[in-house]
């Protein structure tokens, strides 16, 4: 038994410190703003005035305190989302992602499934009605920076799981929370493809 913990031991105290060496180079700043971004007349009413047509550009200014090697990686994160509710997974149409000549293949995706004149939601479901709109810009010293928001996804996910050719149709109703819909002309593998990739854990 001892001479099995030595083997281990000398196997994992070497890549354990090579972890920790690599996790020390990491830089990692995280800003909340689901509070600072709405005006403080608004608090007590924040989804009436996600609802409104008030404007709700936000500027918040991230100090970066040690040096950031590329590549930067922009992460969003949602809290008590609970998004591996069984319910909510399965919330959705693979074949309708997949194929446009199966966009009627809605079965299970209700309650988000057709319109109330009985036309194909695309894409259809819970996962996609709840697709979190958030956008961001950034700058350098009032000099912008460029973002790549392009293949960010697994390539087997954009080849094989999401079609090209399958766009947004019927896609939600913009007076429910959030008010955002999806644009009809950028296919589906672009835009919502990274939402629909939902994992284990609630957020």
């Amino acid at each position: 038994v001892i001479s099995a913990f030595l083997l281990v031991s000398v196997v994992f105290i070497p890549l354990g410190i090579v972890s920790l060496l690599a996790s020390q180079d990491v830089v990692e700043i995280i800003d909340r703003y689901e509070t600072v971004c709405v005006p403080e007349s608004r608090r007590n009413d924040t989804i009436g005035y996600i609802q409104s047509a008030d404007n709700k550009k936000c500027f918040r200014r991230l100090n970066v305190t040690k040096q950031m090697k590329q590549p930067i990686y922009v992460y969003y994160q949602l809290d008590n989302f609970y998004q591996n509710h069984r319910r909510y997974v399965k919330s959705r149409s693979d074949q309708q992602l997949e194929d446009p000549n199966s966009e009627n293949d809605t079965s299970d995706c209700k309650p988000e499934d057709v319109t109330a004149n009985g036309s194909a939601i695309v894409p259809c479901g819970l996962i996609a009605w709840s697709l979190f709109n958030d956008t961001y810009v950034f700058s350098r010293n009032s000099s912008p920076l460029a973002v790549n928001k392009t293949d960010i996804s697994w390539k087997s996910d954009r080849e094989h799981k999401f079609g090209k050719d399958v766009f947004p149709k019927n896609f939600q109703n913009g007076t429910l929370k959030g008010g955002a819909i999806l644009n009809a002309s950028i296919p589906v593998s672009f835009s919502p493809l990274i939402h629909h990739l939902t994992v284990s854990l609630p957020t």
